[in-house]
């Protein structure tokens, strides 16, 4: 029975080396992007809080100015709201989409742009129940965090890809 496990411990591992299974670890940073400073419109917002995080782990310095010698990661247009989809026979709404759309664009330390201002938009569905009013809120919220987590990855999946380019 344990060569049976440890046989089929062994198939796995080499299944999951075989189709090229590789964990995903931090983006890869241009040269570019070592030390950077992120622009958004609200200084406070979890998303900055977030990609900042995430630079940091993938080995960049974050400056809080911009300056000579320091790109400059810009997040404009940043929105994160509910909209309508469905409503009922009796004019409530039965149906929400939450739409997050950020603009992004990226200025390397030399000045030159690295990534034109391009849009990252998710969205995802929820049914608002009128008989469960209180859970309601509580379910926005983790969607809310939820889909700030995905465009955390969206930009720094963005942000890979140029270290990649090079």
């Amino acid at each position: 029975m344990k060569m049976l496990r440890i046989a089929a411990l062994v198939a796995v591992v080499l299944m999951l080396c075989a189709c090229g299974f590789q964990l995903r670890g931090e983006a890869k940073l241009p040269a570019d992007l070592q030390r950077v400073h992120v622009a958004v419109s609200d200084a406070f917002s979890p998303l900055k809080r977030d990609v900042e995080a995430a630079l940091t782990r993938s080995g960049a310095t974050i400056e809080s100015a911009s300056g000579e010698h320091i790109a400059e990661i810009t997040l404009s247009a940043v929105s994160l709201a509910p909209v309508v989809r469905s409503v009922g026979a009796n004019a409530t709404v039965n149906e929400f989409s939450m739409v997050y759309h950020v603009e992004l664009g990226i200025q390397g330390s030399d000045g030159k742009a690295l990534l034109t201002s391009q849009v990252i938009e998710h969205s995802r569905d929820y049914t608002f129940d009128q008989t469960q009013a209180i859970g309601n809120n509580a379910e926005q919220d983790e969607i809310k965090k939820g889909m700030e987590r995905d465009m955390v990855q969206a930009i720094m999946f963005k942000i890979g890809s140029l270290g990649q380019q090079r």
